[in-house]
């Protein structure tokens, strides 16, 4: 199987779907903050804190063109990380599958409200509501599959099972 990629707003599940669709899968799994935080030796908060957001960008902007050298794994992005054109172009929608995972901002909204996340920390809920609605239709344009997230992770990781099973869209081609 190639690659799963899952893409979404803060809090809409990427992490706790994509380790269960990972291990019922039989795949590999892979945080795309996490190996930013590794190749960094930082934390993100502390990369934002120290050297800013452009700069998390740019790290980020590396290990997204480095999926193109692996396979079979799931992997879960950053909320911003597709967001950026160069981004989503880095994507080769061929081989891998980019998954939405489609979440109403009230729902995402708590699941993060208490985080340490740096665009939680320095906003307000209403700036992250605007954040949330201008990055959606930028989710929708990068994915090449869309799955309503809000339910149990065991459901929304199974229904990304059956979409991966079936042959990609003509659009995403």
């Amino acid at each position: 199987m190639n690659n799963l990629i899952l893409c979404g707003f803060m809090g809409c599940g990427k992490t706790t779907v994509g380790r269960l669709v990972a291990q019922l899968a039989g795949m590999a799994y892979l945080d795309l903050d996490q190996q930013i935080e590794a190749a960094a030796g930082l934390p993100i908060p502390e990369i934002f804190a120290r050297f800013g957001q452009a700069h998390f960008r740019r790290l980020e902007h590396e290990a997204v063109a480095g999926l193109a050298r692996l396979e079979n794994r799931v992997v879960a992005t950053g909320g911003g990380a597709l967001v950026s054109p160069e981004n989503a172009a880095a994507i080769d929608r061929k081989h891998d599958r980019v998954v939405f995972l489609d979440v109403p901002f009230p729902v995402c909204y708590e699941r993060i409200r208490l985080s340490d996340r740096p665009l939680v920390r320095q906003n307000t809920v209403e700036q992250l509501e605007a954040l949330f609605a201008s990055r959606r239709p930028r989710y929708l344009a990068a994915a090449t599959d869309t799955v309503a997230a809000a339910g149990p992770p065991q459901q929304v990781a199974q229904e990304i099972l059956a979409l991966a099973a079936r042959p990609p869209a003509c659009g995403a081609l």
